[in-house]
């Protein structure tokens, strides 16, 4: 998990090649398969690091979203009280990796200097910046289009059943098996969404 981590991070920013696009997405996908190890915790606080960098210094459209998709699905087991303050757990892995902190983020030595100097100057101000207003710090809201990961079948209006006349009104919906619901495609089931004030970020501007 410790390479993950560092390759992660070091991928992610914006100011690194082109060419590390494609693999940001194989270890992102990685990252995807672990949270099926409940290491829930450790993967929400990678993505809401990464998301702090990318309030400066933008990431690929891909790689950010991917990680505001793992922020969300992470956040069905955890959530943050204040995510400016990370765990000792992530602190200590960032310090063993020789990690720098820049404002509120972590990164590799490295990588923070292929930072702009206006990247670097807005990650110093995130640090003293206020938490989000709408979720207060919490980095995620709760998923609007559905109820814990369920919403209404679309096919079937939420009926239950099959769409049609005659025998097909008597068959239960192939999609959700009859239950009227489905897992909501908008939060991909996860019940969660990064919050949409401040980006998954957890604080204000």
């Amino acid at each position: 998990m410790n390479k993950w981590f560092a390759i992660t991070i070091i991928a992610l920013v914006s100011t690194l090649s082109h060419a590390a696009n494609g693999w940001v997405a194989s270890e992102l996908k990685e990252a995807s398969a672990r949270l099926d190890q409940r290491q829930f915790a450790q993967a929400f606080e990678i993505c809401h690091n990464l998301l702090l960098i990318n309030r400066a210094a933008p990431l690929s459209r891909n790689a950010a979203d991917e990680a505001k998709f793992l922020l969300g699905t992470a956040g069905r087991r955890v959530k943050a009280g204040n995510p400016k303050v990370f765990s000792d757990e992530f602190l200590a892995r960032a310090k063993r990796l020789n990690f720098v902190q820049v404002g509120c983020a972590w990164m590799p030595a490295e990588a923070k200097a292929q930072l702009s100097a206006d990247a670097a100057t807005k990650l110093d101000k995130q640090a003293q910046a206020t938490l989000c207003s709408q979720c207060n710090g919490a980095c995620i809201t709760n998923c609007p289009n559905c109820d814990n990961g369920m919403a209404k079948c679309l096919p079937c209006n939420g009926t239950g059943r099959a769409t049609g006349g005659g025998t097909f009104a008597r068959t239960q919906c192939p999609v959700c098996s009859g239950k009227g619901k489905s897992v909501c495609t908008f939060c991909r089931g996860s019940g969660f969404i990064p919050c949409p004030k401040c980006g998954g970020a957890g604080i204000g501007d």
